[in-house]
């Protein structure tokens, strides 16, 4: 079983080439060989946080091959309500964090004391780690301290943990993020793949590899922010990995499988 564990319904950036609705969603993991997607509402990360919850509560009662995650804001403390999705619409898996998109820097003691409650209610939690010019409100070694004060919650680090897209040389990884989580060895932590490099250099993922280790590793693409295409590519990086077949199957979806409960 293939997995990808981060995705998005909707319109990123709000640019027409980068929307999805659910049915093609579907599709363009169908076209790419994955199994399960794992999707956040982009409205409810760029717009209207409650709003997109709902909208993809609707989308998920009639979507086979996805899986969903409640956005939360402490801009917007009223998103804590829709927490309440868990429960009701068994395919929501757990809990998305943004705090790049939504403006709060995971330094701040206000936007702590209300995600720690939050950490502490669920099981699994996806977050953005900042990997865009000009942000850093969730670099890595924030995420993992975080995560290391709740040791019973599961988090994965978006985006290689944070490797950095640079304007100038957007191709030079930042391997701090990575470096992070293998120096802190927290066992409720992992790194998803969702980055461009991947995409242009298949090495690096053979770097993150060789930096955490495949048990560390959860296939995730920012769908739409890529094709089907991109999508097959990413897979075929880490089928051509030099590791064990157990090991490519972790990365691929195994230990996602067991992180949303599948």
């Amino acid at each position: 079983m293939i997995i990808d564990i981060h995705g998005h319904l909707g319109n990123i950036n709000f640019a027409p080439f980068w929307q999805a609705d659910g049915k093609e969603l579907e599709r363009l993991a169908r076209l790419a060989g994955v199994d399960k997607l794992c999707v956040s509402s982009a409205r409810a990360i760029m717009y209207d946080t409650q709003e997109g919850n709902r909208e993809l509560d609707e989308t998920l009662r009639e979507a086979d091959r996805l899986y969903g995650l409640v956005v939360v804001n402490p801009m917007f403390p009223a998103s804590a309500d829709d927490l309440s999705l868990l429960t009701s619409n068994p395919r929501f898996r757990g809990v998305k964090i943004h705090p790049d998109y939504h403006g709060f820097s995971m330094e701040s003691p206000e936007a702590l004391r209300w995600l720690d409650p939050i950490a502490e209610s669920v099981e699994f939690m996806l977050f953005h780690t900042s990997c865009m010019p000009g942000t850093g409100f969730a670099a890595a070694p924030l995420v993992a301290r975080f995560a290391q004060r709740h040791p019973k919650t599961n988090f994965v680090m978006a985006h290689l943990a944070g490797l950095y897209q640079n304007g100038n040389y957007p191709y030079f990884p930042n391997l701090i993020g990575l470096e992070t989580v293998a120096a802190m060895r927290l066992p409720n932590v992992w790194v998803d793949t969702a980055h461009f490099l991947m995409y242009a250099y298949k090495d690096v993922m053979a770097h993150a590899v060789r930096i955490i280790g495949a048990e560390r590793l959860v296939f995730g693409t920012d769908v739409p922010l890529q094709s089907d295409m991109q999508m097959r590519f990413a897979i075929e990086a880490i089928q051509d990995l030099p590791i064990s077949d157990g090991d490519k199957a972790l990365i691929l979806g195994e230990t996602a499988k067991g992180l949303l409960k599948l």
